[in-house]
């Protein structure tokens, strides 16, 4: 992507012909697609409920979706409306700044028993300021709706993650992981697509499917049969690997933790930016929503296909030799900057963000206080992002290019990647060998 510079709502989109029936096929391989991981891992689960189970896990692939379609349409039009991309980061900085504020406190109310009208009252939230933020037209409204929504989407998560290990025996954690990671990152990139295939249908189509998806929300949830209280879960059991596999080592959640924040510093500027630069550039949103969708259906497979690598968590070597392979991913896109290497780019690096998802939800889910983990995983996110996002905004603008956001982040990742192997090689000693 060249130099960001505006344009008017006329301008003309580029789709090459044909593309219409191409995006069809897309949709179609989308929904095959969905359906293929809960046969894979249901051969190792024969003694867990897979009915109740695919109910459950619906709820945080759509509401990802909704978090995806409005975020996405909000920062396209502020990019069609000729707001400047402090603006447009802003509209998400707000977004992050009350998520990490829930976040940060909710490990200390959140609990197997009030986890499930947590997720209820949320999901009502996030229907009705997602609809409010689709509906503004001036910054001040957008920003005030997007704060909203970002309160709401944390309690969201973080109820979502204890009732999760609430509703997972002991041994399941693995499994639930992976098929949460594939949930909430299949419906995130659902909503992409769907966000740019139908922003210029306009508000009533837009508002229209976030009610939609909200009401199968509320409807999943209030149908739902928990599990008794007093049989034991993954909220109460420390899973092993598989045979051969390290041992538990608690002081990976420490580098979890920095896992998140680097994968959401990345990750953040990416999806923000993106859509407003093609917007400017008069790049149709259909287009500009592809590549995202990609990037996210990538990382939903590679949070899935972490099930079977397990045998890699609590392993220095493979840790550090995905990270470092994104890293020079990023840098490559900083190197041959365009659309159409953007566009492989971010997908392929999708595999890198859905590892580091999983590898972070399963450190902090399987050690210590678990809700307190998480609560500082979904703070990191906000964190991450919002770092990211005006880190990168700060150096676009003194750049005065947006292609160097990649060389800020490929940077940034290479510095994590060498502080998570000091402290876990400054920790080994005194915690065993860890792979």
């Amino acid at each position: 992507m060249a130099e960001y510079s505006p344009k008017n709502a006329d301008a003309t989109e580029r789709v090459p012909p044909g593309f219409n029936r191409k995006l069809d096929v897309f949709y179609r391989a989308y929904s095959s697609l969905i359906t293929w991981p809960f046969g894979l891992l249901s051969s190792s689960a024969a003694n867990m409920d897979w009915s109740c189970l695919l109910r459950v896990y619906v709820c945080p692939a759509l509401m990802d979706w909704l978090l995806a379609l409005v975020p996405f349409a909000v920062s396209y039009g502020a990019g069609e409306r000729g707001m400047t991309l402090g603006q447009v980061a802003w509209l998400g900085g707000i977004f992050l700044l009350t998520y990490m504020a829930i976040s940060l406190v909710s490990g200390r109310f959140l609990s197997r028993r009030n986890a499930l009208p947590i997720l209820i009252a949320s999901t009502v939230g996030g229907i009705l300021f997602g609809t409010l933020a689709l509906a503004g037209h001036q910054f001040a409204p957008i920003f005030a709706a997007m704060a909203l929504l970002g309160v709401f989407a944390a309690a969201f998560f973080n109820s979502f993650q204890s009732f999760m290990r609430s509703e997972t025996p002991p041994g399941g954690l693995a499994r639930a992981t992976a098929i949460y990671t594939f949930a909430w990152s299949g419906g995130f990139s659902l909503g992409l697509l769907t966000s740019g295939s139908l922003y210029r249908l306009g508000l009533i189509a837009l508002g229209g499917l976030t009610v939609l998806v909200g009401g199968v929300i509320l409807l999943t949830l209030l149908v739902h049969r928990q599990r008794p209280q007093d049989e034991p879960s993954s909220d109460e059991h420390t899973e092993q690997g598989p045979p051969g596999a390290p041992p538990v080592a608690p002081q990976y959640h420490w580098a979890g933790w920095i896992m998140m924040f680097t994968a959401t510093f990345v990750q953040r500027p990416i999806l923000t930016f993106f859509p407003a630069v093609c917007a400017g550039q008069g790049i149709a949103p259909v287009l500009a929503g592809l590549p995202l969708f990609f990037h996210v259906l990538m990382q939903a497979v590679g949070g899935l296909c972490m099930y079977r690598l397990r045998h890699w968590l609590y392993r220095r070597g493979p840790l550090m030799a995905v990270q470092l392979l994104a890293a020079l991913g990023l840098l490559l896109l900083w190197l041959f900057p365009g659309y159409k290497v953007t566009a492989v780019g971010v997908s392929i690096l999708g595999l890198w963000t859905g590892f580091s998802f999983f590898c972070a939800v399963y450190y902090a889910s399987n050690a210590g206080p678990r809700a307190r983990n998480i609560g500082i995983n979904e703070f990191l996110v906000g964190l991450g992002s919002f770092a990211g996002l005006f880190i990168c905004e700060w150096f676009i603008h003194r750049a005065g290019s947006v292609p160097v956001m990649y060389a800020v982040c490929g940077g940034g990742l290479l510095v994590s990647a060498a502080v998570q192997w000091g402290l876990l090689t400054w920790k080994k000693a005194g915690a065993g060998s860890c792979g």
